[in-house]
């Protein structure tokens, strides 16, 4: 029987030799290297048609005996050495262990070797060599002969070291199943209470030559240096899953508080909105007049008028009318949406006045010929006539015909101005009015003119109406003034100021599409509807 061995530096390098004579260098270190030299013996075996018994030195000192057959079968045994009383060579006494080649095949099942009939010879016994001592840093010690008639081994059963020189302590060697896994740790150790470590600890070796053998087809436990690694593996899991536990634990309670917060700010919106909506549904005893004014041009009056009254339609469901009384040609017809027929202010005066002095000709329908149906904004306009010239006819007697005729039908009257408030027919307007509402926009220019008209209200007798007003402090996407500065300069005159955020759907000067607009847009002029509904509410 030839022998091989393999030593196992501490650089990891295999040095092979068989017969006492080096064999091939082995390159590389590591399960590959070992492989390599495992296949070596294996060729070996197979060209000379003879059982190697090798025996393996590790650089950590564990040994191995194992044996070879021609046909590449790996099995554990003792040493290679003469026996007191052969009954016959290993290769026909051990229980061989299939372990398929590199280029072959799945491994065959491993099974343990049949007794062998009775010799002649009564005295000789059937024995069945195992490896022994496999545990790290021990050195392997065996026993020429086996006890007799042991007791069957489970497959792939390895037997716990012996001393030398002593008989073992069973016929049967514990499956590496049972072997003691545990190593030195604290009792608070997470390792020792994860349910995981009794499965991971009884895993074959994959590290070392343990693990090029096991890679054979044999069933070799872990030395205790790769079960340590192990367990430090599944502590650093361990850490690693508490801390993502206690980081999801943490965005749960985020995530409460800040569903709590935005719950809470839901309910916030929810109240406002309803408050608003009860104000801005206010039945009032009266016509209201709200006259929307600044001396300044391109301050956002037209569309605030428009927008107020969509607003004011919807919640209200109707009842609303917006009356473009510009002292020359107003926006308000041209924003609005169109009529079939384009009848003005002036044409209502001109036309249908008279109509409305009796009772069987003050009908809404007769009325509804001149103004402008705004569809899903429930409210109307009554639009200024596109010729300055005819326009100039609305003096003060026309704004007080026109104002009757529009009080009959409605409750709440828009009224958007021009740039002079000192014409007849803006005094009659301001004589009527009972809210006031300033729009302002980004620019200095429009806040100073605001104040010079607040300033002749006052001295006209209407310092009621100034000190109730709503301000409309309107955003520019071009113009960056100060708007708290601006705000600031109205704040002690006036009784709300709403901020208005820019909307390019405003900011066009096309056709308003009221749905159109921002949110935040439409919340504004909700805000800004129901300070002016609470102001009439306050004077009705």
């Amino acid at each position: 029987m030839s022998t091989a061995q393999i030593t196992i530096d501490q650089a990891g390098n295999n040095h092979l030799s068989i017969d006492g004579s080096p064999a091939s260098p082995i390159h590389g270190t590591g399960q590959e290297a070992q492989t390599a030299a495992m296949n070596q013996i294996r060729d070996y075996a197979a060209r000379t048609n003879q059982t190697i018994s090798l025996h393996v030195q590790e650089n950590s000192g564990a040994t191995f005996n194992l044996q070879i057959a021609p046909d590449g079968q790996v099995w554990t045994a003792p040493p290679s050495e003469p026996q007191p009383t052969p009954t016959r060579d290993w290769e026909q006494e051990a229980a061989p262990i299939a372990v398929p080649r590199i280029d072959q095949g799945s491994a065959p099942t491993v099974t343990d070797a049949p007794r062998p009939e009775p010799q002649e010879d009564p005295d000789l016994e059937t024995t069945r060599p195992r490896i022994i001592a496999l545990e790290q840093g021990q050195p392997e010690t065996t026993h020429a002969t086996p006890p007799a008639a042991p007791a069957p081994q489970p497959e792939h059963a390895i037997s716990q070291p012996q001393p030398t020189g002593t008989e073992p302590t069973s016929a049967t060697p514990a499956p590496a199943a049972q072997q003691d896994y545990s190593v030195s740790a604290s009792p608070a150790d997470s390792v020792e209470t994860d349910s995981r470590w009794a499965d991971i600890a009884q895993q074959p070796a994959t590290q070392g030559f343990r693990g090029t053998l096991n890679g054979m087809g044999l069933n070799l436990a872990p030395t205790e240096q790769e079960l340590e690694q192990r367990r430090e593996t599944l502590r650093q899991q361990i850490a690693r899953e508490e801390q993502e536990r206690l980081a999801a634990e943490e965005h749960a309670r985020t995530e409460a508080a800040q569903e709590g917060r935005r719950a809470a700010r839901e309910r916030e919106a929810a109240a406002k909105d309803k408050a608003e909506r009860t104000l801005i549904q206010t039945a009032f005893e009266e016509p209201k007049n709200v006259l929307i004014a600044n001396d300044k041009g391109g301050q956002g009056k037209t569309s605030g008028a428009y927008c107020i009254g969509a607003t004011a339609g919807r919640i209200r469901g109707g009842d609303v009318v917006a009356w473009d009384a510009n002292e020359t040609r107003g926006n308000l017809g041209f924003r609005s949406q169109k009529a079939p027929v384009a009848r003005s202010v002036v044409d209502l005066l001109e036309e249908a006045a008279e109509d409305f002095t009796t009772v069987q000709g003050s009908k809404r329908s007769t009325l509804a010929r001149y103004t402008r149906n705004q569809g899903d904004n429930l409210f109307t306009v009554l639009a200024s006539d596109e010729s300055r010239d005819r326009q100039d006819l609305v003096d003060a007697d026309a704004f007080a015909k026109v104002h009757e005729i529009l009080g009959r039908f409605y409750s709440l009257i828009l009224i958007d101005t021009g740039n002079n408030h000192r014409v007849s027919h803006f005094t009659a307007a301001l004589a009527a009015t009972d809210q006031l509402v300033i729009p302002v926009g980004a620019g200095a220019d429009g806040a100073y003119a605001a104040e010079t008209m607040m300033d002749s209200f006052e001295g006209l007798g209407y310092g009621d109406l100034v000190k109730n007003a709503v301000v409309l402090l309107n955003d520019s996407a071009t113009r960056r003034g100060d708007a708290t500065g601006i705000a600031a300069r109205f704040q002690e005159r006036v009784r709300a100021i709403i901020p208005i955020p820019f909307d390019p759907a405003l900011d066009s000067g096309e056709e308003i599409d009221f749905d159109s607009l921002q949110p935040a847009t439409r919340a504004a002029y909700q805000e800004a509807t129901a300070a002016i509904c609470a102001g009439l509410a306050e004077a009705d």
